[in-house]
């Protein structure tokens, strides 16, 4: 199983719309990568630091695929339609890391 997760960072001058992305993209999000291998997803919306202060990143998407060929072929058909619709959540540039699962701890 393949984890791969979108970052948003919080950096000066960026926002991001959290409202939009949990109504309106994650649901077109889903649609269009269930039917290439999209096995999960989560999303986790910042909230604060530790300290109480602003969060160092404003959101955190996990996808779950089968393996690298099914999320490649995923954005392969879906990428361009999903990387149009974030002007309408964020100006924020996402990193994107590949994982593999280990097990889980808690």
């Amino acid at each position: 199983m393949l984890r791969v997760s979108a970052v948003y960072p919080n950096t000066s001058g960026s926002h991001f719309d959290g409202g939009y992305y949990v109504a309106t993209h994650t649901p077109f999000a889903e649609n269009l990568l269930r039917p290439h291998g999209l096995r999960g997803l989560r999303i986790t919306l910042g909230a604060e630091s530790l300290d109480g202060a602003p969060p160092p990143y404003w959101a955190i998407a996990e996808m779950l695929f089968e393996s690298r060929a099914h999320f490649d072929a995923a954005m392969a058909a879906c990428g361009a339609a999903l990387f149009e619709d974030a002007p309408h959540y964020t100006n924020a540039t996402p990193a994107l890391q590949i994982s593999t699962l280990g097990g889980d701890t808690a």
